[in-house]
């Protein structure tokens, strides 16, 4: 383990990642309309290609990160890397919908929050001849068609960063398990001005707010980074990462258009779901996890013995 170059890793991308998402996120405070909610989400775009960055700045190789498409061996995995976390999504949302039934609702009420003032999201839909079940069946078809390929190509940036250069160089030094709690704290904390400042992830109406929210959301980068790793390691090409992680950001957005928009409920709850960065809405991922956690640390076991 190269801690020289791990260090100088860790400092450019926590510089240069947190000098944009502060002033977007305050940015995004100061205008809570849609040209402040555009321009924090393309400051946080634009944050996703810092650890890409970060490994040329430590010098990291890029030699065996695995940028040629593989199949032999490990084509499995791609329709696992895209469909499954859609329907891990789905059933930690179920969860939590089975727990809180009043925070389901099929009105619109979370996407008539996302637009301006007076704007009527149903009348809106009405004019294009849509009603609000189609428009969900429309945004959901699109979650497990295109956008992970989307998303991939975004996810990329980090995922170069964290599964390509910093876990492996962690593993040299630390062993699995260290790696991946220490390896997903890093990367939770990327994320952690976002949150403080603009309520990235949960909003800011919580309780505990900041706080609990970054230990919520730490949890599940360390859950989601392990299973990621395992991926990684398991086919050596950094695109199945990178299209898990980018279905992981398309399944779990689509979620919200079944949640209530209800500052009083869905404020407070947020950090239980029903995305699945939530601690009832992670249920899901965290049994899957922890099964892939107990499975490879098996096998390694064995390989030592």
């Amino acid at each position: 383990m190269n801690k020289k170059q791990i260090a100088k890793y860790l400092i450019f991308v926590f510089i240069t990642a947190y000098a944009i998402q502060i002033p977007a996120s305050i940015f995004a405070v100061k205008h809570p309309d849609m040209t402040g909610r555009t321009v924090f989400q393309a400051g946080m775009m634009i944050v996703m290609f810092t650890p890409f960055f970060g490994t040329l700045f430590a010098k990291g190789t890029f030699k065996g990160i695995g940028f040629k498409p593989k199949f032999k061996g490990c084509a499995y995995l791609l329709p696992l890397c895209y469909f499954c976390p859609q329907i891990i999504a789905a059933a930690g949302a179920l969860i939590f919908y089975l727990i809180f039934p009043d925070m389901f609702d099929m009105t619109g009420s979370y996407m008539q929050s996302s637009l301006p003032a007076g704007s009527d999201f149903m009348k809106v839909l009405e004019s294009q001849g849509i009603n609000y079940l189609t428009y969900v069946a429309i945004v959901t078809l699109q979650a497990i068609t295109y956008a992970p390929i989307i998303n991939m190509l975004l996810a990329l940036g980090e995922e170069v960063g964290w599964r390509g250069f910093l876990y492996p160089e962690l593993n040299k030094g630390m062993g699995k398990v260290p790696t991946w709690l220490l390896g997903g704290f890093i990367w939770g904390a990327f994320h952690f001005p976002s949150m403080v400042i603009a309520g990235y992830e949960y909003g800011t109406d919580y309780f505990g707010f900041p706080v609990v929210g970054m230990l919520i959301f730490s949890a599940f980068t360390i859950l989601l980074g392990l299973i990621l790793e395992i991926v990684y390691d398991k086919t050596k090409c950094i695109w199945y990462p990178a299209l898990l992680h980018g279905a992981v950001n398309a399944g779990n957005f689509v979620m919200l258009f079944y949640n209530v928009n209800d500052a009083d409920k869905a404020g407070r709850l947020t950090v239980f779901g029903p995305m699945f960065n939530g601690l009832i809405g992670g249920i899901p991922l965290a049994v899957i996890a922890v099964v892939l956690a107990i499975i490879v640390l098996k096998k390694k076991k064995n390989a030592e013995a």
